[in-house]
């Protein structure tokens, strides 16, 4: 029978190495671009911006500087507090505060909170007023006193597009809800999370509300959430102090928005994963045909 050349044997062998570490460098890029190990907590939910800017190199900018350095050095000892930067009243001053979700330690909600603040710079630069939503953190600051204010307005809703009229559903989801206004007032940190059948919920009220602001503002966004969201499997209503969330198994909200830092890295991060592919095809090209134009 005959044989092919072993030269032949050991070329083909050495194509068929460089053709698996071709995919497996390929399959290691597309999993690097898709963000596999992304934190939830630094998720963007939403952000809002002032249209009205200050001017770079103002008092305004250098208190804003000192309120945002002060919110990040506190992130990691406490949940929430709030902050003034400059003389009370006057043009020049910064107010603002910081929330983290009540099942965060210090140490991740210092991380988040780092992660709003550089969102928060590069969606709303140079905003005199700005907020910004993470998964796990709330930051906000504004040229005007906000702190202490009740606040109702609706800042962020999404209802799932999926939707059931099942009795065992909806009295699930009910019952989420009304454990969740009732008990946020009597829970640490302004902070619960509630489950019934195959729901589940969390509510959180911002740390400088009295208890009867809180639940009135947790009924005003349970209100909007049956109101505007329906039979939906899963919503999330932010009013400006409080929000709630509910979803059924499976239908968890995973909100993107096309302010998200991690959209813009995830962007780039796919960009560097195709130039690094393309690069990786020349790279291989090149070697198949070193390969096979070797004198037998």
């Amino acid at each position: 029978m005959h044989q092919p050349p072993r030269d032949h044997l050991r070329r083909r062998s050495r194509a068929a190495a460089a053709t698996a570490l071709f995919a497996a460098a390929i399959v290691a890029g597309l999993l690097a671009a898709a963000g596999v190990g992304e934190a939830a907590t630094g998720t963007f939910i939403y952000a809002g911006c002032s249209p009205s800017k200050y001017q770079p190199g103002s008092a305004f900018e250098a208190n804003l500087e000192s309120l945002l350095t002060s919110i990040a050095n506190a992130a990691p000892t406490a949940g929430y507090d709030t902050f003034t930067a400059g003389a009370n009243g006057t043009s020049a001053a910064v107010y603002g505060l910081y929330q983290c979700r009540g099942d965060l330690g210090g140490a991740d909600c210092g991380a988040c909170v780092r992660d709003a603040l550089g969102q928060l710079a590069q969606v709303c630069s140079a905003a005199y007023a700005a907020s910004l939503q993470l998964e796990g953190c709330y930051v906000r600051y504004d040229g005007s006193d906000f702190l202490g204010t009740p606040d109702d307005a609706m800042v962020y809703r999404k209802c799932s597009t999926s939707t059931s009229a099942d009795a065992g559903f909806l009295g699930s989801r009910d019952a989420v809800l009304a454990d969740l206004q009732q008990g946020v007032a009597a829970a640490s940190g302004w902070f619960k999370v509630g489950s019934s059948g195959s729901v589940q919920g969390v509510a959180q009220c911002l740390g400088d509300l009295a208890a009867a602001d809180c639940a009135a503002c947790l009924a005003q966004a349970v209100g909007q959430i049956k109101g505007t969201c329906g039979t939906a499997l899963a919503a999330d209503v932010y009013l400006a102090q409080c929000y709630v969330r509910y979803w059924a198994s499976g239908y968890y909200i995973r909100p993107t928005q096309d302010y998200s830092q991690d959209d813009v890295g995830r962007t780039v991060a796919i960009i560097v994963g195709i130039l690094a592919g393309l690069a990786l095809f020349v790279v291989f090209i090149s070697f198949l045909r070193k390969i096979c134009n070797k004198p037998r």
